[in-house]
């Protein structure tokens, strides 16, 4: 199941280098005219046992489907269009990098929890106020 796993998140990153696909100039006229509304979607702590570092086994979790669904309403046509789509891509991309991260030990754990819990934007806003920049 974990192999499975890893082949769909390794088809899904390759799939996102391409070019933007159906982009318009009204569309990005849009896009940077409203700004995004940030739906904060309360992120899972994981459970660290006593003496252990977190890993991302047990680094917090967001729950990504709910994230673009809300986020993605008002741009895709139907529920889980393509902005969907790439939503949970990207997400599952940024929860892939965020957890190596982790794993080498370039976080510590009170700021990945601290910015989990205050990140508008799932991973994506955490890794924005883990690294101070835009990812």
């Amino acid at each position: 199941m974990r192999n499975r796993a890893f082949l769909l998140i390794v088809a899904a990153l390759a799939a996102c280098g391409g070019p933007a696909k159906n982009v318009t100039e009204q569309g990005q006229q849009e896009a940077t005219a409203a700004p995004k509304e940030h739906i904060l979607v309360p992120p899972e702590l994981g459970r660290i046992p006593p003496g252990k570092p977190m890993t991302k086994d047990n680094m917090p979790l967001f729950d990504t489907v709910t994230y673009c669904v809300d986020a993605t309403r008002k741009t895709d046509t139907f529920v889980k269009g393509p902005q969907y789509e790439q939503c949970v891509e990207d997400q599952a991309h940024l929860r892939i990098v965020i957890g190596e991260a982790i794993d080498k030990g370039q976080f510590k754990a009170a700021d990945v929890i601290r910015c989990a819990k205050l990140s508008p934007t799932a991973y994506q806003g955490e890794w924005y106020c883990m690294n101070r920049q835009a990812f």
